[in-house]
């Protein structure tokens, strides 16, 4: 006996992933099914076929999200450029209004979902993990020691930019924020 009905389509799958997504990114948490079947190019009976609800769908598409936000790790020759380069990127992130906005939607919705803040927790440490040959060759060079608390420097660096991105403060400037956090505020 046959299997009933047609094998689900890659193209039309592909198509409604980067729909959710990017209404994720454009209008936040907020978009709806109908939405993204337009954005598709689809019936809504697709989308229901492949996403049971829009919670699924929405985990799916910030996955999907989180995974395509990850720079090239930088190899400047020392640590505090590397590190430079990290800070200005994710300073650069919270300068569009649009995406500030939307991640402080996101991170709002990380407070009700756990599965939310689950995929934000977990895409921020891969994120991290990845740039750990940053610390790796500064350990190497000198620049710090076999024993730093490696996920307390990293949590130090976001930390501070996504704490004010978050309640929509001033972000500090790039070279300031890190030479306080190479340095420290003492004399």
């Amino acid at each position: 006996m046959k299997p009933r009905g047609r094998k689900p389509d890659p193209d039309v799958d592909a198509r409604i992933k980067q729909a959710a997504v990017t209404l994720l990114v454009s209008k936040g948490p907020s978009f709806t099914m109908d939405e993204v079947a337009s954005a598709a190019g689809v019936g809504r009976a697709s989308v229901f076929r492949r996403y049971a609800t829009k919670r699924d769908m929405l985990l799916d598409a910030l996955t999907l999200a989180m995974d395509a936000q990850v720079p090239a790790v930088p190899d400047t020759g020392s640590l505090e450029g590397d590190l430079l380069v990290i800070v200005t990127e994710t300073l650069a992130a919270w300068s569009s209004p649009e995406i500030a906005e939307r991640t402080r939607e996101i991170f709002g919705e990380a407070g009700r979902d756990p599965a939310v803040a689950e995929i934000i927790r977990t895409a921020m440490r891969d994120r991290m993990t990845r740039s750990w040959t940053i610390y790796d060759q500064a350990i190497a060079r000198g620049e710090l020691s076999a024993g730093t608390d490696l996920w307390l420097l990293s949590d130090m660096l976001v930390g501070l930019v996504v704490y004010r991105g978050l309640i929509n403060v001033p972000q500090p400037d790039p070279a300031q924020m890190l030479k306080a956090l190479m340095r420290g505020f003492t004399r």
